[in-house]
């Protein structure tokens, strides 16, 4: 069908987009910071770039003359108080990978994707809401959908649409790590969810994956919560 490229793809969530676009006929880009658990098939072509970096992705795709979706994917996740003393530091670290690294990869793609593409950003529940601790990852995740709604309408005379998906908890490696950093399990965290589970990353890649469809050509600028019913929008 076309050419994807989608960040973070050796995580959970990317992985399972990086499969739904390729079965969908997708040549896939898959980009991740190293070569490291970067998804091998057929269709499927890796590529390193770190998306803190305004040029890697520049770089990286520059063989690539067209685009016809791109998935901002890429994320990082810790926690701190505001007042923690290490506070600014994960400030730091946790907006150059959530919020400038999605900058960066649609700066990159842009020019690249056809009249009529697809540009999604994955956010999360926690930028339509907030959290206890989570102030910079909270603070990106709103940014990603400020970023995703003003690109829409900077994008649309181009028939390009923007959109983000916003998930609660998923099922990955980093959600794990999360619940065990709090000394957390799983079944606590999905007592607050109506659907009582948490959501599969195949899930998150099937929304996106209608999004980044013809069927949806007329939906650009929304932000979709995918919990469970625990974040509503």
């Amino acid at each position: 069908m076309g050419v994807a490229c989608v960040t973070g793809a050796a995580g959970g969530i990317g992985r399972a987009v990086v499969a739904r676009l390729r079965a969908d006929g997708h040549t896939v880009l898959a980009v991740g910071r190293t070569a490291a658990g970067l998804p091998v098939a057929e269709g499927v072509v890796p590529l390193v770039a770190d998306v803190t970096d305004p040029e890697a992705l520049v770089h990286a795709l520059a063989p690539w003359p067209h685009l016809d979706v791109v998935v901002a994917n890429a994320g990082r996740c810790e926690t701190a108080d505001v007042l923690d003393p290490h506070g600014a530091e994960v400030w730091r670290r946790v907006l150059a990978v959530n919020l400038d690294g999605a900058f960066h990869t649609l700066r990159a793609a842009g020019p690249k994707l056809r009249a009529g593409g697809r540009a999604l950003a994955v956010s999360s529940g926690l930028g339509l809401g907030g959290r206890a601790g989570y102030t910079a990852y909270g603070a990106a995740k709103h940014g990603v959908i400020g970023l995703v709604r003003s690109l829409a309408l900077e994008w649309a005379p181009r028939g390009v649409t923007v959109n983000a998906v916003c998930p609660g908890w998923v099922r990955t490696a980093m959600s794990a790590g999360d619940l065990a950093h709090h000394g957390w399990t799983e079944a606590q965290a999905a007592a607050d969810i109506p659907l009582g589970r948490f959501v599969e990353p195949e899930e998150v890649a099937d929304l996106i994956g209608f999004l980044a469809s013809a069927r949806a050509g007329m939906i650009t600028g929304q932000a979709y919560p995918i919990s469970g019913g625990e974040v509503r929008g």
